[in-house]
């Protein structure tokens, strides 16, 4: 028997011995220890009458390895402007929570619900889902940074980040929120500036969803 063949026969050995014992082969090791998860963005529950009656929606897909998390966004309905989008979350063991209609006079009685009345369910901005360069919580209102949206109101948005290790640790129990509402289509944001220091056409939460398996 020639060398050549020895080796091709001692390779399906090693395959078939894989196999029997569950052993990933190569193929299958190629998503070992990666985590998929799909879930739905939901209009926040604005008064439709504050809010010229938005209905943001969308979806989203995220892959974790590790440290290493891809997103995948597509939402519609949305104006033709940037959007900050985050992944907002507590500490481990806390209830999180898209927020409800509650929410509107949590603060201001508007009608609304901004950034701020929404903490205390969805928690803080964890990430930043910038395009490029830093996505961390100081990135959250750096609109020049974030993905936007074409004349049809579809936003698609795809990124791979690193995470920290405590948001990647607890990834189901967080949300993720996009933001900014051109409430006067003016074909810009402005508004009075809000707790956030922002204009609050840009920080208007407008769609929420929470990470799901």
């Amino acid at each position: 028997m020639s060398h050549a063949r020895k080796q091709v026969i001692a390779a399906l050995s090693v395959v078939a011995t894989a196999a029997a014992l569950g052993a990933p082969t190569a193929a299958q090791a190629h998503g070992l220890g990666s985590s998929e998860f799909t879930f739905d963005l939901a209009p926040v529950p604005h008064d439709p009458v504050a809010d010229n009656g938005s209905d943001v929606s969308g979806s989203s897909e995220f892959t974790l390895r590790g440290r290493k998390l891809t997103v995948s966004i597509v939402a519609n309905g949305l104006d033709a402007l940037p959007h900050a989008m985050h992944i907002h979350g507590k500490d481990a063991g806390e209830l999180a929570f898209c927020p409800g209609e509650e929410r509107r006079a949590a603060l201001i009685d508007d009608g609304l619900i901004e950034t701020v009345e929404g903490l205390g369910d969805y928690g803080g901005i964890q990430v930043s889902l910038t395009q490029n360069g830093d996505t961390s919580a100081a990135s959250g209102l750096a609109l020049d940074r974030f993905a936007t949206a074409n004349l049809f109101g579809v936003l698609t948005y795809e990124r791979t980040i690193k995470i920290p290790r405590e948001v990647a640790r607890d990834i189901e129990a967080k949300h993720v929120v996009i933001h900014g509402e051109d409430l006067d289509d003016d074909g810009m944001y402005g508004g009075r500036i809000t707790a956030l220091g922002a204009p609050l056409e840009a920080e208007l939460p407008v769609a929420c969803g929470e990470v799901t398996g």
